[in-house]
């Protein structure tokens, strides 16, 4: 598309070759093709319309938007006095319907009041605004899809000129543009970071479909989601031997108390030499009956060969009971490969792997699955 065939109403800006390139290497940081993507059409949107935004109309403009978002939704989001305007990126040379995702609009921390759609040539050497709305419009007229979670209008719906916006901000600056949001439920603690280690599998090709939206957004809300999940902070087994121990990690007596029958217990059904180090990390298991919580427990000793010689094993977390049926522990490879794995029976206890041993600087993951749940940690040794 050239110049001559975009609309007088509608914005036409050039994007230069410096923020392509600087848009392209920012976007390289991001784990998925998919937040890579996200990425760059959002870096190229945001380089060159702020500070077109700043010098035209509103010096105080600020970006609002933490760039690890886009690992998981495409958007920006900026700060214009007591407003905010959210740019939704799209590559896409058809503009005949604009969609904004659903965290744009449902997750009171990210919704806005004007949603700008911005086409943005595939190869970043331009970017148009065609088109604005706002947040009340969006949930009284859109159409909602559930399957891809997203909010549309179709083009006739909205407002080509986005001189129409400061018009109207000038005159009329307590227009309503938001209606009430919902609030999200509030996680425990340990309901989040399972379902992070859940997130964290890299079979998971889209995050943001893979939960029922309103734990999707209570998670997003959190304010240390991004940097827990995206770090993919990796365990370092060696570290415990200097009783360095981090990501939740335990030892069995400051989970269940010094002198507890349970702590006691735990002790004596492992054969291990003294030298061993122990480590547990309790698991809520989502069950037909509610939440079921597991024990995974690690068990790492120093070969003489350099190697860390390690035991993996599930326990329920009430001594008395019986893990769930079918509940599955596994060894997977860096590759992604199983290398072992052992499913609970009806009755079971503890299911435990074969113990093996890990070469210097060699990672891998311990997953944990029941049916649709699965929780991964990775370790390197």
């Amino acid at each position: 598309m050239s110049l001559f065939c975009v609309p007088p109403t509608q914005l036409w800006l050039e994007v230069s070759l410096e923020v392509q390139n600087q848009s392209w290497q920012q976007s390289q940081s991001f784990v998925s093709p998919l937040g890579r993507w996200n990425a760059f059409l959002n870096q190229v949107c945001l380089s060159t319309f702020l500070p077109w935004l700043q010098t035209e109309y509103a010096p105080e403009a600020t970006l609002e938007t933490l760039p690890d978002i886009w690992e998981v939704v495409s958007g920006t989001a900026i700060n214009l006095d007591t407003k905010r305007l959210i740019l939704i990126p799209d590559k896409n040379l058809e503009t005949r319907e604009f969609h904004v995702p659903q965290e744009w609009i449902d997750i009171p921390k990210l919704a806005g009041d004007y949603y700008l759609a911005v086409q943005v040539n595939p190869d970043g050497a331009w970017l148009r605004i065609w088109g604005y709305t706002t947040h009340e419009q969006l949930k009284n007229q859109g159409s909602y899809d559930p399957q891809e979670r997203t909010y549309s209008l179709e083009a006739n719906q909205m407002i080509e000129d986005l001189n129409v916006l400061w018009v109207v901000r000038q005159l009329y600056p307590e227009e309503q543009t938001q209606v009430e949001i919902s609030p999200l439920p509030i996680l425990s603690a340990t309901q989040a970071e399972n379902l992070k280690q859940r997130l964290a599998n890299p079979t998971i090709i889209n995050p943001r479909l893979e939960l029922p939206f309103e734990i999707w957004g209570a998670l997003l809300e959190s304010e240390d989601f991004f940097q827990q999940t995206q770090n993919s902070t990796i365990v370092n087994l060696r570290q415990w031997f200097e009783n360095v121990v981090t990501n939740s990690w335990q030892t069995i007596e400051s989970l269940f108390g010094a002198e507890s029958n349970l702590a006691f217990s735990f002790r004596q059904t492992n054969d291990v030499v003294e030298e061993s180090i122990r480590r547990v990390k309790v698991i809520d298991l989502p069950t037909q009956d509610g939440n079921q919580a597991v024990v995974l427990m690690l068990t790492v000793i120093a070969e003489t060969d350099g190697r860390v010689g390690i035991r993996a094993q599930l326990y329920p977390n009430n001594r008395n009971s019986y893990l769930p049926t079918n509940v599955r522990l596994a060894l997977i490879s860096t590759s992604g490969d199983v290398v072992q794995s052992v499913a609970a029976r009806e009755a079971d206890n503890s299911i435990q792997l074969k113990r093996f041993r890990c070469p210097v600087n060699t990672r891998f993951s311990i997953q944990v699955a029941l049916d649709d749940f699965t929780f991964t940690e990775e370790f390197e040794c």
